[in-house]
């Protein structure tokens, strides 16, 4: 087992906190490891309408400067249940809240660098809610089939990390 000796923040923004700890790793050196604070949890929701389309967003990624396809999802507190989190997240991004959700698995965001999870749902029923939307937040709402779907994918247009690993959860 790893064994942390020390720990320091290191970096801390509304969004980011960096810690370092000083570790001695199994074989007995000594080293640093650079890790995220990790205050709670992601989400993300497949959603399918009666006509088995499924809801694709695009929203605008300031890292990349590119409109970036995805599934619905965020930040969920610790504070929050990831259920909570997702219906959350839907009444930001489209004004609907999930009257049904069904886990299908969840998953690391980063092992390297962070135990934050990101919990994968599934809903084929929506209400209308009041849009609660984020201000930095930009976001088209498209249905397509999963037949288009699989082409985004095999084309490249959907390329963000989680979607494509809940895609995979999703067909699985």
């Amino acid at each position: 087992m790893w064994k942390t000796v020390s720990s320091k923040e290191v970096f801390n923004h509304p969004r980011l906190t960096l810690i370092e700890d000083e570790i001695i790793l199994p074989n007995g050196h000594k080293t640093t490891y650079l890790k995220q604070k990790d205050d709670g949890s992601c989400c993300v929701t497949v959603i399918a309408k009666k006509d088995n389309k499924i809801l694709i967003q695009r929203e605008y990624s300031y890292p990349t400067n590119q409109k970036i396809f995805q599934f619905p999802g965020g930040g969920v507190p610790a504070n929050e249940k990831p259920e909570e989190g997702a219906n959350r997240e839907l009444m930001e991004e489209m004004g609907y809240r999930a009257n049904k959700l069904e886990l299908l698995g969840s998953y690391l965001m980063d092992n390297r660098r962070s135990a934050q999870k990101m919990y994968f749902f599934f809903s084929s029923d929506l209400i209308m809610e009041s849009l609660k939307k984020d201000v930095e937040e930009e976001i088209e709402s498209f249905w397509f089939s999963e037949d288009e779907i699989a082409k985004m994918i095999k084309n490249g247009d959907i390329i963000n990390i989680h979607s494509l690993a809940s895609w995979s959860l999703y067909k699985s």
